[in-house]
């Protein structure tokens, strides 16, 4: 059961909402139920018990309704664009995500000290003013919570040339996996090392498609990164089959009739580091 007790809900939102007001009253009415158990859920916003997703038939029990009627109401919702689904099939409300993600950074500004953007610069003393006193020990320490809290906040933009990208992905991509996913720092951290196996551990690519998805904002993020990236590894596959063939009959025409031409192509690097990841198991808990 989720924690939160209560939640703001915004009337004229709900009221203005296009996507609703197209489907029918019955249709409405279900969404709002559905809204009610979506809060209560684990993950949060998703329609789930115990991080299963609800069957139409399991729907139909709870509510009290045939399971024609909400598999009929279900398809009017979901051609009205109202909900998404996660890979696995899991109806998830956009905006409960949104909501909890700017109460959890809330949260954590308050934790440390309010939104840095927000605090007034401090002005720094005259010379010579103070000589033999001390900063308090605690000064550091918010200080530097500060000013991570800060770098949480930046957008994703390229990492500088004396940073790690591993270290930079890990940091601030993460913190803006887990924000427009909802997902916990578990769950996040192993999509993060999903994706990297899958990339041969090119942490700078990644960090580039997550920047292009902070850029393009699409509805399901999971699907859509995870789409992105199968996309410029097939594209990066044909470049390098491409590149062989070419590498292939540029030495057939410059090889002496007398010289014996190479067996195959030579392996590309990226196909080295395939090769090598090809025996590390799949992570778990994505």
């Amino acid at each position: 059961m989720s924690k939160r007790r209560w939640s703001k809900f915004w009337w004229q939102d709900y009221e203005r909402d296009p996507a609703l007001r197209l489907c029918s009253l019955a249709a409405q009415g279900l969404w709002m139920r559905l809204l009610c158990l979506m809060h209560e859920a684990e993950p949060y916003g998703h329609l789930c018990v115990n991080h299963r997703p609800l069957h139409t038939r399991q729907l139909a029990q709870m509510l009290g309704v045939s399971e024609r009627q909400i598999q009929r109401l279900m398809a009017e919702l979901r051609e009205a664009g109202v909900y998404s689904t996660t890979p696995d099939g899991a109806v998830f409300c956009r905006r409960l995500l949104r909501d909890k993600a700017a109460s959890d950074l809330g949260s954590h500004w308050g934790r440390t000290g309010g939104n840095p953007q927000l605090k007034p610069t401090p002005q720094r003393p005259p010379e010579g003013a103070g000589e033999g006193l001390t900063a308090p020990a605690s000064q550091p320490l918010k200080h530097q919570e500060a000013e991570a809290e800060s770098e949480a906040e930046s957008s994703l933009t390229a990492f500088g040339p004396d940073s790690d990208a591993r270290t930079h992905l890990f940091n601030t991509g993460l913190l803006f996996l887990k924000r427009v996913t909802g997902r916990p720092d578990r769950s996040a951290r192993a999509l993060l090392g999903k994706w990297l196996k899958m990339l041969a551990d090119d942490a700078a690519t990644l960090l580039a498609v997550l920047a292009e998805c902070e850029a393009f904002n699409p509805a399901e993020p999971v699907s859509w990164l995870e789409a992105t990236i199968r996309h410029r590894l097939a594209a990066e596959a044909e470049a390098a089959q491409a590149e062989a063939a070419q590498t292939e009959a540029t030495s057939q025409t410059t090889h002496a009739p007398n010289t014996p031409t190479p067996a195959g192509p030579v392996p590309t690097p990226h196909a080295k580091r395939m090769t090598a990841w090809a025996a590390v198991p799949d992570l778990e808990g994505v």
